[in-house]
């Protein structure tokens, strides 16, 4: 599905904690970035000197039960992580194991707004799916 252009994506920028492996952490920027075109996903997008970007996708709504509880079974999870700065951690695992800490009022801002669009947006994930299907399996 395409981005609808009466439909920007919401993002909220940040700044992050990154611990990678056991090195010493790392405070970097950050945004939560949702798009209408994947709407049951968010990105996590730390960005690093030179323009460089990382980023990870996953369900946003693995960042909402996160935020009260551990969520999340495999390469991504997330759980509060209360201390002097009330936050919100999200481990990811690829060939090695970050730990992102993010405001918990940045991701309950994110997780509000994207709250009030979803539902909206999904109304067309029908007929996305639908292409995506026929795409698949004409081989076009």
């Amino acid at each position: 599905m395409t981005q609808r252009p009466d439909c920007p994506q919401l993002k909220v920028d940040t700044t992050a904690c990154v611990v990678v492996a056991d090195t010493e952490g790392a405070i970097v920027a950050a945004q939560l970035v949702y798009r209408p075109d994947d709407c049951l996903a968010a990105r996590l997008v730390l960005l690093g000197p030179d323009r460089m970007r990382v980023a990870w996708a996953f369900a946003w709504e693995l960042l909402a039960r996160g935020m009260m509880s551990p969520a999340g079974d495999g390469d991504i999870t997330v759980r509060p992580a209360p201390g002097l700065i009330e936050g919100i951690e999200v481990s990811l695992v690829a060939r090695s194991i970050a730990r992102v800490w993010l405001s918990a009022d940045c991701v309950a801002a994110f997780v509000q707004m994207v709250r009030r669009r979803a539902g909206l947006d999904a109304q067309g994930i029908d007929r996305a799916l639908d292409r995506e299907l026929s795409t698949i399996t004409n081989g076009t």
